[in-house]
């Protein structure tokens, strides 16, 4: 742990806090039992690589010394050079970054602490700025005793716990979540029920009430037509057999998997724009009588009945529709096959009509006089071309007319 190695040198009055993304801890010590210059060191080499750490030392003279500019030589001089009885105070800070779905944390009940201590519209965001810095998935890298947790998206482990697999898409989710529901808040607080629905839990942990509470508050925005977050209330309309408005005290919210069910129940397989307008018919009705979050087993229940109605309605509708396009193809073949018959006709009867022309123009010579001089003169040659012109005219036509 950081504080220990903090401890491990003769210092008093340490003040440690965490925010989302700072760490900072302050101390200090008398002259005569200043730490060694590896003791520093110690503590720099402790924090990750992605993190940038900032150590400076201010003796009762405000003389600064930055310990991550200067060397073992220039620290042993300014040791040297604070009188005997002086006060040395030191402060830590650590600018945390995420890095490849990595995040650190290195006191995790000073982290608990803050987040605790903030309104959980503040909290979203914090978690949010998180995640867009990620991908699918953010794993934070405790570095002090815990007992692991984790949501579909975010995992608190120890550090060095190794890589974490996930087969939710977030991104995905998030797409699908835009097209189906308009979220006003979203582009503020772009985090999903999934960031927060805790799968892997231990006893008496701080940040199970806060994720249950978020997750519904977000559940509900998802689920409704649309949805906003003013002030310390959530507001929003479902339209559906009727339009119901609703409005939600947010510290007031408690925890109901229910209204979690039927958010992942649309957005699962399937349609979700279909299966949110059919959760959305059942529990405008329902929410005549009742608040949308004492909603229960048996809202989910009817919507899955109303569901599976539809799904029937669809594949009987699709038999039908399968039917009219078999018939539509073999009507379809049957004309082909009736054009490409009747196509062949007309080339015979064109070919009949060409022999029989040449063949009176023969049969009117060898009845005249004369019938091997007037066999082809150039007004009858001049006919056959133009028969035989005009029969590669229509040629064409057919061809194309069969193409078309």
């Amino acid at each position: 742990m950081l504080i220990e190695l903090i401890q491990a040198a003769e210092i008093e009055d340490i003040v440690v806090s965490e925010r989302m993304k700072v760490y900072e801890a302050s101390f200090n010590f008398a002259i005569e039992n200043a730490p060694t210059y590896g003791y520093f060191l110690n503590l720099i080499q402790y924090i990750s690589q992605r993190d940038r750490i900032k150590i400076t030392l201010q003796d009762e003279n405000e003389r600064v010394y930055d310990f991550l500019t200067a060397n073992e030589d220039s620290y042993k001089e300014f040791v040297e050079d604070t009188l005997a009885d002086e006060i040395i105070d030191v402060r830590i800070r650590i600018d945390k970054e995420v890095v490849e779905n990595h995040f650190s944390i290195y006191s995790f009940d000073e982290f608990v602490n803050d987040i605790l201590s903030l309104s959980i519209e503040d909290v979203m965001m914090s978690f949010s700025s998180l995640l867009k810095l990620s991908s699918d998935y953010l794993v934070f890298d405790v570095y002090s005793p815990i007992t692991m947790f984790a949501t579909k998206t975010m995992f608190f482990v120890p550090c060095g716990n190794g890589m974490i697999n996930t087969d939710f898409s977030r991104i995905r989710r998030i797409q699908d979540c835009k097209e189906v529901s308009y979220f006003y808040n979203f582009d503020t607080y772009e985090i999903l029920p999934d960031d927060f629905k805790i799968t892997i839990d231990y006893a008496n942990n701080p940040l199970t009430e806060l994720f249950q509470r978020i997750m519904v508050l977000l559940s509900i925005s998802f689920i409704a037509t649309s949805s906003s977050i003013n002030g310390s209330q959530l507001k929003g309309v479902i339209n559906g057999q009727r339009t119901a408005e609703y409005c939600c005290e947010i510290n007031q919210l408690q925890n109901n998997n229910i209204l979690y069910s039927i958010y992942n129940w649309i957005y699962t397989d399937g349609s979700p724009i279909d299966k949110a307008i059919i959760a959305r018919n059942v529990i405008s009705l329902h929410c005549r009588y009742v608040s949308i979050i004492e909603i229960d087993e048996k809202v989910m229940a009817s919507i899955q009945s109303n569901y599976n109605l539809y799904l029937k309605e669809n594949v009987k509708d699709y038999l039908e529709l399968k039917n009219k396009v078999a018939e539509f193809i073999s009507d379809t073949v049957s004309k082909t096959g009736e054009y490409a018959t009747g196509l062949l006709d007309k080339f015979k009867s064109n070919i009949i009509a060409i022999f029989g022309f040449i063949f009176t123009v023969i049969l009117a010579n060898i009845v005249s006089d004369q019938p091997l001089d007037n066999l082809f003169t150039r007004e009858i040659t001049i006919l056959v071309e133009c028969v035989l012109i005009g029969s590669f005219v229509y040629l064409f036509i057919c061809y194309f007319q069969s193409r078309y």
